[in-house]
């Protein structure tokens, strides 16, 4: 495998650790999180994940589930276009619509699904020069404001930087508090992208210069013109069989905390010790050995899930942090807020 770092950082090719940086109403003093010794933060840009993870691997893409068939002899999944597979565990890792979660406990997304409060405008851009000088100063990787006092919460993260090191891709996310947010007749539903983003500079005209900057860059013609309404899942139960699920068809959350990918990351590793159990002679053959090794799986899902769900849902960033085991972390190995140093910003292939 190639070096996971080097190949899926975000900031390639500056020679930047990965930084978020957290403002509050209470001044502009820079606290966050960063790459530490100590506390370790890799800012994965998802494309290059993706390629990672897929090295070696003979992905088949464009199947979509029509139907699974589980007992205890093994699973059998059926797709678009007459094909089949079948095996001896079915994982479902597609999405907070899963249609294999559906099947698994026969409830549709849509009943599942709890509505974020939240109205959403999104923009992206490229930022060059001294602007994407400012904006990297800010906060190597992304820029979190918590300003419950003007109604909102936003992120302007960077999203990569190109080849050449002098310019890179951010987007940011504007996020007012509003109930009605899931209404058919929201103001986000029929606002031009004009509309939207005269929104945007004038909630957010209290934030100091230097933070307001990149609204103010933004050009209508970047702002998304879609409706994007945040959800997220509480699953307190799974039946232990054949088909089990990780990522945000068990526990799809808001980004806030940025633990979505990270919980993805952690169920897959739990699951592969428990498949490495069944994996000995012939347990996988044994109805009885699979439902308990998969309870086993489920119980550490649920219970780690739904506490990541509630505590982005509440804009927590001090609540529990877990481990790649799925335990949680002693206070002394939790990442936590932390002054962050100020570095001097070279842009280039050689900075």
């Amino acid at each position: 495998m190639p070096d996971m770092r080097d190949s899926v950082d975000h900031l390639r090719p500056l020679k930047l650790p990965a930084q978020i940086s957290v403002y509050t109403a209470g001044g502009n003093d820079r606290f966050g999180y960063q790459d530490w010794p100590d506390n370790p933060l890799i800012r994965a840009e998802r494309r290059r994940l993706r390629s990672w993870l897929s090295t070696n691997i003979p992905i088949q893409w464009g199947k979509r589930v029509t139907d699974v068939k589980h007992d205890d002899k093994g699973v059998t999944v059926s797709f678009e276009g007459g094909t089949s597979a079948e095996g001896d565990i079915l994982v479902g890792a597609d999405g907070i619509n899963s249609i294999v979660r559906q099947h698994l406990i026969n409830r549709s997304a849509k009943d599942l699904q709890n509505v974020i409060p939240l109205a959403t405008t999104i923009g992206e851009l490229d930022l060059s020069g001294e602007a994407f000088k400012r904006h990297l100063a800010l906060g190597h990787s992304g820029i979190m404001c918590i300003r419950p006092d003007l109604g909102f919460v936003s992120f302007a993260g960077l999203h990569y930087v190109h080849p050449d090191g002098l310019s890179g891709h951010y987007y940011w996310n504007l996020m007012e508090y509003d109930s009605n947010v899931a209404k058919p007749d929201h103001w986000l539903q029929t606002a031009s992208k004009q509309e939207k983003l005269d929104r945007a500079l004038r909630i957010t005209k209290k934030l100091a210069p230097e933070l307001r900057e990149i609204f103010e860059l933004t050009k209508p013609e970047q702002i998304r013109e879609q409706q994007h309404v945040w959800r997220d899942l509480e699953i307190e139960s799974l039946p232990a069989g054949r088909v089990v699920l990780m990522g945000d068809a068990a526990h799809a959350m808001m980004p806030i905390r940025g633990e979505g990918g990270f919980h993805t990351l952690v169920d897959s590793l739990v699951l592969g010790e428990r498949l490495g159990e069944l994996a000995q002679g012939d347990k996988s053959k044994d109805p009885a050995i699979v439902r308990q090794v998969v309870a086993k799986y489920n119980e550490s899902l649920i219970g780690r899930g739904l506490q990541a769900v509630r505590d982005s849902r509440r804009l927590d960033l001090n609540a529990t942090r877990f481990g790649p085991d799925g335990k949680p972390l002693p206070a002394e190995k939790a990442p936590a807020l932390k002054p962050l140093p100020d570095v001097d910003i070279v842009l280039g292939i050689a900075a």
